[in-house]
């Protein structure tokens, strides 16, 4: 299996992408309730709650060319990386999505790196 590295080109965050934030990655990162309009006015226990109360219902994360993700940084790394949620955990550079968001920004494919 091929193996890639991030080149940090950010177009997984400025794409046209939706992130949905359960529970468990609003506990681990409270920060996420600015994210969703629904839960930007609501405390962390609010939010939380709500959550719990509503089995399938998340925060929503909705990045897009003229609004990347409110987490990414002007160097175009993630500033909440060591608490991002599990969605953004499952992307990998070079994957299909990778490559996909890549294309869509005009940039070329991600190469697997050379062992």
């Amino acid at each position: 299996m091929a193996k890639y590295e991030c080149d940090r080109c950010g177009a997984c965050c400025k794409g046209h992408l939706i992130v949905e934030a359960d529970e468990l990655d609003l506990l681990r990162e409270p920060r996420l309730i600015e994210s969703d309009p629904h839960y930007a006015r609501k405390s962390h226990s609010q939010a939380l709650a709500e959550l719990q109360r509503d089995m399938g219902k998340a925060l929503v994360i909705a990045c897009g060319a003229e609004h990347p993700c409110k987490f990414l940084g002007a160097d175009n790394r993630c500033t909440i990386y060591p608490t991002r949620p599990n969605d953004c955990v499952g992307m990998q550079a070079g994957d299909e999505q990778c490559q996909m968001t890549r294309e869509a920004a005009g940039l070329p494919r991600l190469l697997p790196i050379r062992e």
